[in-house]
């Protein structure tokens, strides 16, 4: 499989570990630190996923995905989203965002993978 996916993730061993593994699977990857970052290289059109954690500085991840959906309408970019936080509101407010995939951290990499290949098949 190949394509570019964008993580936006505020930990950097976790961005770091995302990264690893994806390219070994043949992606292109670039990470965000933050949600402003993730904002500018999500609406680029560059990036066919975005691996989006929730809590990050500047912009959370449900703000994020709000902007993300605004800006492509017409051709909505995939978004997984990868969190520690398991709370039923945060699960509500990215199924209203129209979250396409919600993995809790840590991550299971081999759900991670199925996961990616069934949105990039779409």
């Amino acid at each position: 499989m190949s394509g570019r996916i964008l993580i936006a993730d505020d930990d950097p061993a976790s961005a770091e570990l995302l990264t690893y593994f994806l390219e070994s699977q043949g992606f292109t990857v670039e990470t965000a630190p933050d949600g402003n970052r993730a904002l500018e290289m999500g609406t680029s059109g560059e990036f066919q996923l975005v691996i989006l954690d929730v809590h990050m500085p500047m912009y959370d991840g449900v703000e994020v995905l709000e902007f993300l959906r605004k800006r492509h309408v017409l051709h909505p970019i995939k978004v997984i989203a990868v969190t520690g936080d398991v709370s039923q509101h945060i699960k509500r407010e990215l199924e209203a965002g129209g979250i396409d995939s919600f993995l809790s951290k840590p991550v299971d990499l081999q759900l991670l993978r199925d996961e990616i290949n069934r949105l990039m098949a779409d």
